[in-house]
């Protein structure tokens, strides 16, 4: 089947997740089980598991999934594949900000802009509109959602974040997921360990998004997570057209890594505090891009 790097991603996560626990063939999952225990929504899990299904490692039997194969492995994905559509979709966010992507459009409109198979438009696309960041018009094309119509917008986003990302951390009632604090470690240093190019703008927002979501669930206040929720779809594109250049990747990582290391340690007001700091250098720097 065909899936999205988010659903790949997850199916890996989901079967070293198994692998960890040791959980033998037959052993019964829970959906809503590995959501929490990856620190994600339901929607995204479900995408894994039918991948893992369409694989052969689990199936499902009734409401709940049974194990198959704990160490099926994922077949590679085409590098070339997934570097043109990466590439596409920061092309698209680009041409977004300034004006050349219109509101509506077409897959073909797409294809002829940007010189791009309809194959690569339509996993564009595709990936789009799982984040709700597009939505297939009735008739004929598509239609991008409200982004952030103005700088203004954007700084007043961030501000927004700042009000409600630090207070999730001190709620009674966080806790960080089971390997939520691993995998986000293995990830963000993915981006320490490789040069940058502006394909890696889709990655990054993943990861970047994922972090700030996760942590968000972990708080147990679901108000905050959905409204981080919604803030991760609103900068996607904005994201995606990376323009502070490779040295904030190292710093964006290494801030992140820092409130995890606060959090690990469970001093939730030192990850608090740096997580103002992270937003409010953002926002500073977004300012003056």
């Amino acid at each position: 089947m065909t899936a999205t790097p988010l659903q790949r991603e997850l199916a890996r996560n989901i079967l070293e997740l198994l692998r960890d626990r040791g959980a033998a063939p037959g052993a019964r999952i829970s959906r809503a089980g590995l959501a929490e225990a990856l620190g994600v929504s339901r929607t995204p899990v479900n995408g894994a598991v039918a991948l893992l299904e369409a694989l052969g490692a689990v199936a499902t039997e009734g409401r709940a999934l049974r194990l198959i194969d704990a160490e099926a492995e994922l077949p590679p994905e085409g590098d070339g594949e997934k570097t043109g559509v990466d590439r596409l979709l920061v092309a698209i966010a680009q041409g977004r900000s300034d004006g050349r992507v219109a509101e509506e459009v077409s897959e073909r409109q797409l294809a002829q802009q940007f010189a791009a198979p309809r194959g690569a438009v339509a996993q564009a696309l595709a990936q789009l509109a799982e984040a709700g960041v597009v939505s297939r018009n009735r008739g004929h094309g598509w239609r991008f959602t409200a982004g952030f119509a103005s700088r203004a917008e954007r700084a007043a986003s961030y501000r927004f974040r700042m009000l409600i990302e630090p207070p999730a951390l001190l709620e009674p009632t966080f806790a960080l997921p089971a390997g939520f604090a691993a995998r986000m470690r293995a990830e963000h240093h993915r981006f320490l360990e490789r040069p940058w190019h502006d394909d890696h703008a889709v990655a990054l927002y993943r990861i970047n998004a994922a972090f700030h979501e996760g942590l968000a669930e972990a708080s147990g206040n679901r108000f905050i997570a959905a409204a981080v929720a919604q803030q991760n779809r609103v900068r996607l594109l904005s994201n995606y057209s990376w323009r502070v250049g490779a040295e904030r990747v190292a710093v964006t990582v290494r801030e992140h890594l820092a409130i995890l290391d606060a959090l690990e340690a469970g001093d939730q007001e030192r990850a608090a505090l740096l997580m103002r700091l992270h937003l409010a250098d953002a926002l500073a720097l977004r300012q003056e891009s």
